[in-house]
């Protein structure tokens, strides 16, 4: 059986006449004298075979592997095929396959336990040998494990993050791939393990590590101490059934630009995040930054930021992820798992008042204690109308606004926490707190007097009106998009811009500048350092638009901003240098999935129609074409690549 397994994968790499662009995938059932597996082919070619021949699904427990086979097989009407009968100690397997796409199938393995266990499954495969090997950063030249879980010393583990949970090999142009299921449904635990030698792609839901401790100690976080016990293994109770979900798919690839832009449209499909290349990319952001909130007791989940912020929870980041996977169980459950300490600095409290509005609407429930907790903060901070933040570490004049890096003094007002300050006090006013009228006009006052008349731009803040600030606009944008009120009148905006256009790089607008654009004085052009941050960037634009200025030229500086934005990988990045135009920090990173929701929130407000013209002119630069409700990916058409193929 060996040698014929082996002769039957060197005729598979031989066959280099195939017509792989019409690829399409399948399940296919072997029956043995004990039992039924399955293998993936491709017009008769298999791609993906079980890691062992003596069973479809390895299941590990404590005492020992288990190579589950079915004995039950059936078909359904819509053609999903579905296999029951697998047993190992204590727990019993079934498992389907539905075809999503031609090159798209979704696999769903059902765990019931017949008495309490602990165990996890690898839902990898065997490919091919020779093909080349694919995780979303880049090809896998030597054995290599990550996890998508959370990096850095917290998991404990020492395997390397990576966000998007990918494993995939490579045939000439055709790939083939594997997704895992956001964290957050694997209760954080998500592994992978690129294995050359045995030409395996191991994808699992546990390692077997034991119980442990962890921490994030005070001078790791400065508002407070993480801590909780983990360990290695799913945790199933006797009754309780257990469903995990995974995909595989195939496309036409000739770079890795185009291996990850597959991967995205895969999941994006699988999801129905798929109007459009955008959307499937802002979306799937959200939804693989998805975890359980195993650190605090206030909810089930919570976003992350990044996989190598750790299982955290800002505010302004799980509202704009909240906002992109659009999904109201888990915006209710991101909203309840903010504590105080999470909200006594930056913008936090400004943005929870807004974000616990919306849950309400929603028919939600939100904590009213916190909520509370939060208006008062934001009404003892205040002066005059002006939100003045705290320092959050008394030695240090920074940490006042989200692009935390510029020193402010005490009694100085940002112009980005003031833009949300106003809608906070709306917020906090339909929530039933005593706020009037006049209070909420005097704030908007006060962000106006940050406004540079002379320069034409709004300043970074009232009293550092030599510096121009690109985060000024981005709380107006939010407070119209939820109240339908403008903030800033139409002349200021259009002049903000105007001088943006002058003074911007070629890469986008620097954060904050001085008011001729150049650095501050001892920045490098990245991250807060004058970087070039896509939410801002794009809500400036956004502004432009609630303005009255000419959607033709707005959807222009999009589309422009958005190719500089995904010129070397398909994600939006956490900012990409002022002076290279490379991305710097984490890729798809959090907040920029609210980009997607306030474009279509602005748009809906101004009653313009669908299809959004930016997303379907990102889809030609990036060569997606929409069909039948699906996205695919043609290599050859797409225009926004980096030069070159494999």
């Amino acid at each position: 059986m060996k040698l014929y397994f082996n002769k039957l994968l060197f005729c598979i790499l031989t066959l280099t006449a195939i017509d792989f662009a019409k690829a399409e995938i399948h399940p296919v059932v072997r029956s043995f004298s004990n039992g039924l597996t399955v293998r993936i082919e491709d017009e008769g070619r298999i791609v993906f075979s079980p890691m062992s021949q003596n069973g479809s699904l390895p299941v590990m427990q404590p005492e020992g592997l288990t190579n589950v086979k079915f004995t039950f097989q059936s078909k359904g009407s819509n053609g999903m095929l579905s296999l029951t009968g697998g047993k190992s100690k204590g727990l019993e397997f079934s498992e389907s396959y539905r075809e999503v796409t031609p090159g798209l199938l979704e696999r769903t393995v059902t765990v019931k336990a017949e008495s309490d266990q602990r165990y996890f499954l690898d839902f990898g495969w065997k490919v091919p040998s020779g093909g080349s090997f694919y995780s979303f950063l880049g090809e896998e030249k030597l054995s290599a494990k990550y996890t998508p879980g959370c990096s850095g010393p917290e998991f404990g583990n020492g395997a390397a993050g990576q966000t998007f949970p990918f494993m995939g090999f490579r045939i000439e142009n055709q790939l083939y791939g594997i997704i895992g299921d956001t964290p957050g449904k694997w209760e954080n635990r998500s592994f992978m393990n690129f294995d050359k030698e045995n030409s395996q792609l191991s994808i699992s839901n546990g390692d077997g590590s034991p119980k442990r401790t962890i921490l994030f100690p005070y001078n790791t976080d400065a508002t407070s101490v993480y801590r909780c016990t983990f360990d290695g293994w799913q945790h199933i109770e006797k009754g309780e059934s257990q469903t995990w979900t995974t995909w595989i798919f195939s496309s036409q690839v000739k770079s890795l630009y185009d291996i990850q832009l597959a991967t995205h449209l895969a999941l994006a499909n699988a999801k129905n995040f798929n109007h459009s290349g955008v959307e499937a990319i802002l979306r799937n952001t959200s939804y693989l930054l998805l975890r359980r909130n195993l650190l605090r007791p206030e909810s089930d989940y919570i976003f992350i930021s990044g996989v190598g912020y750790g299982w955290k929870q800002w505010v302004s980041d799980g509202f704009y992820m909240s906002r992109g996977l659009d999904d109201v169980q888990y915006d209710r459950e991101a909203n309840n798992a903010i504590f105080f300490e999470r909200l006594d600095y930056e913008d936090n409290s400004q943005y929870y008042l807004i974000w616990s509005l919306l849950v309400k609407r929603a028919g939600g429930t939100p904590d009213m204690r916190t909520v509370g907790r939060a208006y008062r903060f934001i009404r003892e901070h205040e002066k005059e109308g002006l939100y003045l933040p705290p320092r959050l570490k008394p030695e240090l004049k920074c940490f006042r606004t989200y692009h935390d890096q510029l020193n402010y003094e005490d009694d100085d007002a940002p112009s980005s926490d003031q833009g949300f300050h106003c809608g906070a006090l709306m917020a906090a006013k339909e929530l039933g707190f005593p706020v009037t009228d006049a209070e909420i006009d005097k704030a908007i006052k006060g962000y106006r007097r940050i406004f540079n008349e002379t320069g034409g731009y709004m300043a970074t803040s009232l009293k550092q009106q030599e510096n121009i600030g690109q985060d000024g606009l981005y709380g107006e944008v939010l407070t119209y998009v939820v109240f339908g009120r403008k903030l800033l009148t139409d002349e200021m905006v259009k002049k903000h811009l105007e001088t943006t256009m002058r003074i911007q790089s070629p890469f986008g607008m620097r954060v904050i500048s001085k008011a001729n654009g150049d650095l501050l004085d001892g920045h490098s052009g990245v991250y807060t350092n004058g970087g070039s941050w896509f939410l801002n960037d794009g809500a400036n634009y956004l502004d432009g638009l609630i303005h009255g200025m000419d959607p033709k030229w707005v959807d222009d500086q999009l589309v422009w901003r958005m190719e500089k934005e995904l010129a070397f990988m398909p994600a939006f990045h956490e900012s990409i240098s002022t002076v290279t135009g490379k991305p710097h920090g984490h890729h798809l990173y959090s907040w920029n999935s609210g980009y997607w929701w306030l474009r279509r929130e602005v748009r809906k407000r101004l009653n313009q129609g669908v299809p959004d013209p930016v997303e379907v002119r990102m889809n030609k630069e990036l060569g997606i074409s929409y069909r039948d409700g699906y996205l695919y990916l043609d290599p050859d058409s797409a225009k926004l690549r980096l030069k070159g193929s494999f």
